[in-house]
């Protein structure tokens, strides 16, 4: 089994899944959803992030770098051309600041088994478990199939977090060894979705479907957007649309928030919703209401994973 980027292995996680978690991060994923808080797990290879407030303008960097890219800048912090940079990474060891690191290191299945288990005392402790996100985690099926499939053979809970956006195979390949699917649904209105995610929704939507029919613990979770999916016409199209599947044990309304914005400074991006407020307390009540009208068992925040169906 070949090896694949992860970007973070994030432990004590409570908005992933049953119990207390580990969470794992994969890099690449197929949106470009314009509100994601994680950027720098977008791009199929590492990205060079850095940090100019850690810098100490030491120029180690500038001496590592074997194509030349940094430089020292007239205020002293060491700055990369992105026209020669090729994010190999080089320049990251000798940063005695850890200004500078990848977004993305390499591992086995055997490497991150014996990462993630290293909490299993806390899993069984806490009934959690392991779960994989990111990024897109079912962009390698292989892989989080033999993963999640070690973990279910330690007695060890599986989830998977996926935008649903990869081929029905994956889907048909990780569901004898999942034990809970969060699906993230973003829009239902095609030019919507296009506009603000970048793809088409239309394989989303019948992954959705189809995981809907093969398992029978799916929890939809809604990144809600403040004036994007947030208004009733769009909302109440989603939910029209779960209400007619089967297995749906929960809708989880996931208030906007900022956390990850500065992430685009890191990687030298431009982030469009900088000035989008977090303050939607009436858009979330809004579709609070709305799913529960259409008889769902909803959690604003993502934390609620009773066994109880809808």
């Amino acid at each position: 089994m070949e090896a694949v980027y992860i970007s973070e292995i994030q432990r004590f996680c409570v908005h992933d899944g049953p119990g207390i978690r580990t969470t794992v991060f994969f890099q690449d994923c197929p949106l470009r959803c314009r509100w994601c808080q994680n950027p720098e797990t977008l791009s199929p290879h590492p990205l060079l992030l850095f940090s100019a407030d850690l810098c100490g303008g030491c120029g180690a960097c500038v001496r590592a770098c074997p194509h030349g890219a940094i430089s020292m800048g007239a205020d002293g912090i060491a700055r990369t051309d992105p026209s020669r940079c090729t994010q190999c990474g080089a320049c990251c060891e000798p940063c005695y600041f850890l200004a500078r690191k990848l977004s993305a290191h390499t591992y086995t299945v055997d490497q991150l088994f014996q990462a993630v288990m290293r909490d299993e005392v806390v899993f069984r402790n806490s009934g959690g478990g392991v779960t994989v996100s990111g990024g897109e985690p079912l962009l390698h099926p292989g892989f989080c199939e033999e993963l999640l499939g070690r973990c279910k053979n330690a007695g060890v809970t599986t989830a998977v977090e996926t935008a649903g956006c990869v081929p029905q195979q994956a889907i048909d390949r990780l569901t004898p060894v999942v034990d809970t699917f969060l699906f993230d649904l973003k829009l239902f209105h095609l030019h919507l979705h296009k506009e603000w995610t970048g793809v088409d929704n239309g394989l989303i939507l019948s992954n959705l479907r189809r995981v809907a029919n093969l398992h029978d613990n799916v929890v939809i979770r809604i990144p809600l957007i403040p004036g994007v999916n947030d208004t009733e016409y769009e909302f109440s199209a989603m939910m029209d649309f779960a209400a007619g599947l089967r297995h749906i044990n929960g809708v989880h309304i996931l208030p906007f928030h900022q956390l990850g914005a500065g992430k685009y400074d890191l990687i030298g991006v431009k982030y469009t919703l900088a000035d989008l407020s977090e303050d939607n307390d009436e858009g979330v009540a809004r579709c609070e209401g709305i799913a529960k009208a259409y008889g769902f068992r909803v959690d604003v925040g993502g934390t609620g994973f009773l066994s109880d169906r809808r």
